[in-house]
């Protein structure tokens, strides 16, 4: 039987039919900007719709952009989400608009991991850590081959794990989080706070006054800027550290590496982390980090996964 998953992002929502584990079909709708959470469960059930117009799937499940209840469906407080300052029954909600159909619902990072282990770059490893490094950082955990999300649903927020001794607050740059290293949104505040202390870089350049996105990161790599080069190598460091705690910590087999920020800097960014995570083991454990393989549609394609025991 058929399920889908949806990706619920800030910008964009994604779902797609999976039926055998694959891909059969998928769906892409702009996440409102403005308005509250009903809109954004209308944008979804369109989504839905447009994939399934009969009702076909038996279960839907969905990843979305922050800590949800473990067992409720619920999704708390979502800044990257118009309207969203208070607890929202995701699930109750979609369930009731698409007949009363099961509705699962997780983070989306951990929803992603779930799909790099089954079906991408973790296969046939037990114990794995899937970070994934974009405007934020996030970060899944599958211990003894299961998705683990904690009593709070917390588990696996790598992103904010502290890699500073002291709090950074003064210093404009946070409060010492992986966020504020490794994070694009941390590293254009960064940035602008470089240059206004006298610094150059082709950054802002390149970007036309716009954000500084992913892509314009890698190519100011590529140009040789210099004060790329050393937030970007920060931003590796700074991730290394808290990946190689966390593998000490649990005994973690592998690192899976993805999101749009370290997907862009490419092999070169992923091999850095890789090489201080090794300088940084202990007793000998070596670690690797692979990229992740799953693409755009690995978080819906994830959120499939969690309703498997629907079918």
């Amino acid at each position: 039987m058929a399920t889908i998953g949806v990706d619920l992002g800030g910008t964009k929502t994604m779902a797609v039919l999976v039926e055998d584990r694959s891909v059969r079909a998928k769906a892409k709708k702009s996440t409102p900007l403005t308005g509250g959470p009903l809109d954004v469960i209308d944008t979804v059930v369109r989504a839905i719709t447009k994939l399934d117009p009969d009702g076909r799937a038996r279960a839907i499940g969905i990843g979305v952009p922050g800590p949800v209840i473990p067992g409720t469906g619920v999704l708390p407080a979502a800044p990257n989400l118009p309207g969203w300052d208070h607890d929202v029954p995701v699930g109750d909600l979609l369930s009731e608009r698409l007949g009363g159909r099961p509705v699962v619902v997780d983070n989306d990072v951990n929803v992603g991991t779930l799909a790099e282990h089954r079906l991408g770059a973790g296969m046939g490893v037990d114990n794995m850590i899937g970070v994934f490094a974009g405007t934020g950082v996030g970060a899944g955990l599958i211990l003894d081959g299961n998705l683990r999300q904690g009593p709070r649903g917390l588990a696996g927020e790598i992103g904010h794990t502290f890699v500073a001794f002291r709090d950074l607050r003064s210093d404009g740059h946070g409060r010492g989080e992986l966020e504020d290293y490794a994070g694009r949104r941390s590293l254009e505040r960064r940035a602008r706070c470089m240059v206004d202390q006298g610094d150059e870089t082709v950054l802002f350049e390149l970007a036309g006054g716009g954000r500084l996105k992913s892509r314009i990161w890698a190519e100011a790599v590529e140009a040789g800027d210099t004060l790329t080069a050393k937030l970007v190598d920060d931003a590796a460091s700074a991730l290394a550290s808290a990946i190689a705690s966390a593998i000490v910590l649990i005994d973690l087999e592998l690192v899976v590496l993805g999101g749009g920020m370290a997907e862009r800097l490419g092999e070169s960014f992923r091999q850095r982390v890789e090489e201080e995570i090794m300088e940084r083991s202990f007793a000998r454990a070596t670690t690797p980090v692979l990229a992740a393989r799953m693409g755009d549609t690995g978080g819906a394609v994830g959120a499939a996964l969690l309703v498997e025991g629907f079918r």
